[in-house]
């Protein structure tokens, strides 16, 4: 089976990024090398220094956080469903690590649970959750990793080795808008052009058909001239209903073109439902950044094999011309098929802003999408929008 363009195009950067490399002076380590933004310890400029702790060993400790509430508006065609919720773009959350050096080689230890907030992907027009619901679901992290020269193996719920390489993004934006809108819209539903709801939902239809955090067994090579590859095998153990097994691979690179900063990523899944059938998906992205200008680029793209596939992009500028902080602007586009049915298709785009308040280790945000979605199936569907307007404070 011939891969779709997208991810033709995903193949060929990883391959003549790596070529283009310049040797790095000593090996990088760990999974959070390369991974999106949203995946790493949340880190804050004004708060770490108060709440990082070090032993006589040299093991350093410290504890994170950070409150993420926004305005979450959705207008179907026909009605306006608006709430206060916690963005599901990079939900408010409460974490630690500990490094531990052991001769040469490195022991850590992550722990990261999301807070009991009404999520923006749990919200539709029939249905709001809750405050203060905490589910087991919520753990995003609690794993063990050891860094050696050899590489790093992590053990626990964390990330797999695809997970992220769908979503690559340096605009800084994606806190308002994400590269699939399922987190922040997930569960708002379209109407048909009788005005009448229906069971298709953003989150059905727009996918970066990316992979999650599972309890997992991962390797990571160590990185030279800006390559890392990466296995894993995992299980979701936070859904008993979930009796998938899920094998990974991926290979990701960084480095300069000249001027241009480079982010690549590309994944591999099989996904065996013992119960059903194997399903097979391939998904990558690549962020560029001018660093002269601030000038950005994002792409993304993934096929699910014998299913929908997708390919998204950005355009974004950060500039630090205001005295509080950068300010990041970008304008994206994303397109989807075969979703729920043959023939489907699905279009968004959106505009989005953010300001950084240094000095409070904030971020103020908002974010503006329009979505269309189709099919072949005799109904016709009302285009919808939202909107996702916020502050963002981390410790």
């Amino acid at each position: 089976m011939s891969l779709p363009f997208g991810a033709q195009c995903l193949t060929c950067l990883l391959v003549i990024a790596a070529s283009a490399a310049q040797a790095e002076v000593r090996p990088v380590f760990g999974s959070d090398y390369d991974a999106p933004l949203e995946e790493l310890p949340v880190e804050s400029e004004v708060f770490a220094p108060s709440t990082t702790f070090t032993n006589a060993r040299g093991g350093v400790a410290t504890f994170y956080g950070q409150v993420n509430l926004t305005y979450q508006s959705f207008d179907d065609g026909q009605e306006t469903t608006s709430n206060i919720v916690d963005n599901g773009n990079w939900n408010s959350r409460l974490g630690f690590t500990i490094s531990q050096p052991m001769g040469d080689n490195t022991l850590r230890w992550r722990f990261e649970t999301g807070l009991t907030l009404r999520n923006s992907a749990l919200v539709s027009q029939t249905e709001t959750p809750d405050w203060g619901d905490w589910q087991r679901t919520l753990l995003r992290w609690f794993e063990v990793a050891y860094d050696a020269d050899y590489g790093t193996f992590s053990l626990g719920q964390g990330a797999t080795a695809a997970n992220g390489t769908a979503g690559l993004d340096d605009s800084f934006t994606f806190v308002a808008g994400a590269t699939d809108s399922s987190d922040g819209f997930a569960a708002l539903r379209f109407r048909d052009d009788a005005g009448q709801l229906t069971n298709v939902t953003v989150g059905r239809v727009n996918s970066a058909l990316d992979a999650s955090r599972r309890f997992r067994l991962r390797y990571d090579t160590p990185v030279f001239s800006g390559v890392m590859l990466s296995a894993s095998y995992g299980q979701n153990v936070l859904v008993s209903a979930d009796e998938n097994d899920y094998y990974e691979v991926a290979a990701r690179w960084t480095g300069d073109l000249g001027e241009v900063a480079v982010r690549s990523a590309l994944g591999y899944q099989w996904i065996d439902d013992p119960n059903g059938d194997l399903t097979r998906r391939l998904a990558g992205s690549f962020t560029l950044v001018h660093e002269p200008t601030g000038l950005n680029f994002a792409f993304s793209a993934g096929n699910e094999f014998n299913g929908p596939d997708y390919y998204w992009a950005r355009a974004g500028w950060q500039t630090d011309r205001l005295a509080a902080g950068t300010t990041s602007l970008s304008v994206d586009y994303y397109n989807g098929n075969d979703f729920l049915s043959d023939g489907a298709k699905t279009e968004n785009w959106g505009l989005y802003a953010v300001q950084d308040i240094d000095t409070l280790s904030l971020n103020l945000y908002a974010g503006w999408r329009n979505f269309s979605y189709s099919d072949r199936l005799g109904s016709g569907y009302q285009d919808a929008s939202g909107v996702l307007a916020g502050v963002r404070w981390s410790f």
